[in-house]
């Protein structure tokens, strides 16, 4: 691999501008989460209606993970990131006429194809090509790191964009169109600073393209599979990991304002320095698995720590402290969901396809849990309610150790087996 000056800045320059991207990218389909009442309210939809949006969104997210994996292995993945960008700002420009429902619901369903399918696997390639096997910790955690700490400075710009509006529909419009422009300049960077991995000749992708054969080949690895299985137990953790807000105000006390500040900082401030943290640890390491390993028994000790925390308002001091440890853990474990795949003796040729399917398996908790989340909370009032939430966080963690035990022991016997192989050559 180079060592040149030039070439580092190079790289670095890529990450920042798929960090930038990957920061802006989902900000139109995830509009709602900041602006939810004044959009619901402009486009005339119930809520059933606009949550629906989201589904579409997340039903084709689904259908595309894997080919959008094979789509990165075999194409040029600039190529993908600049249509990616340019795919979601024309989409956007269309959603900020607020056209009929139907045409609403195709949107979120562009989405999908523009965020996902052209998008997703190729930021994952193009970063697991900027660095070597003992870099992929650090490549990964300044990439997920970048994208928060990116994604709240856009996200800062577009609350000042809504409130130069005067009116909620202009506001909304203008919000959107905002997020559209935004992703057209990142494209037309991403013209002009990404580079290909084989043209930069920092890795052993040779740029040749991917063929059906190689496809089958990833397709039935079981450690991709089981990488795909650890991710899931995390994800899941992380989206029960939310009702923290709640139960700092409904059992602690704690003001709104309060909680939404704690909210923020678990959003962006923790997130950025835990995936920081975990990129550096995770190469002193000199394997992501064996992070994990510690990141799910900190995640299992801090989950089962609120159940041992009294209910009283003097101690909530405790339980911020707990949430804080809990979601540091928590986050570096999903800061470096990509990073084991050269770990995991996956050529980097290949990386594409092993995103797709460790994606398709590591986010599928975005299918049943808010609903499981959600029917804990009704069917257990109270504190009770919320113990049940930790105690599945809980479960869920230990659910990881065995997973990343399972793949750790796997990966190990393949390696004996390589060097074996290399012995007798």
């Amino acid at each position: 691999m180079s060592t040149s000056k030039s070439s580092k800045m190079e790289r670095w320059i890529i990450l920042f501008v798929v960090a930038l991207v990957g920061g802006i990218i989902t900000k139109l389909p995830y509009i709602k989460d900041s602006y939810y009442s004044a959009l619901r309210a402009a486009m005339g939809l119930t809520n059933t209606q606009f949550a629906f949006l989201l589904t579409a969104y997340g039903i084709m997210n689904t259908i595309v993970y894997i080919p959008g994996g094979f789509l990165a292995d075999r194409f040029s993945p600039k190529l993908l990131v600049v249509i990616s960008c340019f795919g979601t700002g024309l989409a956007g420009i269309w959603y900020s006429f607020l056209p009929p429902y139907p045409y609403l619901v195709a949107i979120h369903a562009a989405f999908g194809i523009t965020t996902v399918f052209t998008f997703w696997a190729a930021m994952v390639k193009i970063t697991n090509n900027l660095g070597s096997g003992d870099e992929q910790g650090k490549m990964f955690g300044l990439l997920e790191g970048g994208r928060g700490l990116i994604g709240t400075v856009v996200a800062l710009g577009s609350v000042w964009v809504f409130e130069r509006f005067a009116n909620e529909v202009a506001g909304v419009r203008g919000t959107i169109m905002y997020y559209s422009i935004a992703m057209m300049i990142a494209g037309v960077l991403s013209i002009i600073f990404i580079k290909d991995p084989a043209k930069l000749g920092a890795v052993e992708d040779d740029g040749s393209k991917q063929k059906w054969s190689d496809f089958k080949i990833v397709m039935k690895i079981p450690r991709v599979w089981l990488c795909g299985i650890v991710v899931a137990c995390n994800y899941m953790a992380v989206i029960l990991f939310g009702y923290i807000t709640p139960y700092l105000t409904d059992i602690y006390g704690v003001s709104n304002s309060g909680a939404a500040l704690l909210s923020v900082f678990r959003s962006y401030v923790l997130m950025f320095v835990a995936s920081l943290l975990a990129g550096a640890i995770a190469d002193k390491l000199k394997s992501v698995i064996r992070f994990w390993c510690y990141g799910y028994v900190g995640m299992a000790i801090f989950s089962f720590g609120y159940l041992l925390i009294p209910k009283n308002h003097s101690l909530v001091w405790v339980v911020v402290i707990n949430f804080v440890l809990h979601g540091m853990f928590l986050l570096a474990v999903k800061a470096l969901y990509f990073a084991p795949i050269d770990e995991m003796y996956i050529g980097k040729k290949l990386a594409g396809t092993a995103s797709g399917i460790i994606s398709i398996v590591g986010y599928s908790p975005e299918m049943f849990g808010y609903t499981l989340a959600g029917s804990l909370m009704d069917n257990n009032p109270g504190v009770a309610g919320f113990n049940m939430i930790f105690i599945a966080t809980g479960i869920f963690s230990i659910l990881g150790i065995i997973g990343v035990v399972l793949l750790k022991k796997s990966n190990d016997n393949y390696g004996k087996m390589l060097a074996q192989k290399e012995q007798k050559a």
